[in-house]
């Protein structure tokens, strides 16, 4: 499967400033990409989760949450059809350390915990 990341991070978007973020999205769909991916502005930064529901309502393909959620902001993305999750799962929340098994294990506690009361 392709996901197309549609709001790119470390990217310059004064390029695409006046197309929106549904509109990419559609287009990512029309071009038969499987799902899109909707990241922050910078590795770990939170997506916008307003953003991330109004591109959920502009196409059929699944949505994936690309970056910054923690088990701080689970809660916000927890309709998303996937998470990409790096820099929180990682010692001290930084990108470059390894996997903290602990910082996994509580999210995904979180994330039974919020499925369990839907």
């Amino acid at each position: 499967m392709i996901f197309t990341d549609i709001k790119k991070k470390h990217s310059s978007h004064a390029l695409t400033s006046d197309v929106s973020l549904e509109e990419t999205a559609r287009a990512a769909e029309f071009f038969l990409s499987d799902g899109v991916i909707v990241t922050g502005a910078a590795t770990g930064a939170q997506a916008d989760p307003e953003e991330c529901r109004d591109v959920s309502q502009s196409v059929k393909i699944p949505v994936l949450i690309g970056s910054g959620v923690t088990c701080d902001n689970l809660e916000a993305y927890i309709g998303a059809n996937g998470m990409i999750i790096g820099s929180h799962f990682k010692e001290g929340g930084h990108w470059a350390n390894a996997v903290d098994p602990q910082r996994v294990k509580r999210l995904m506690r979180k994330r039974s915990s919020l499925l369990n009361s839907l």
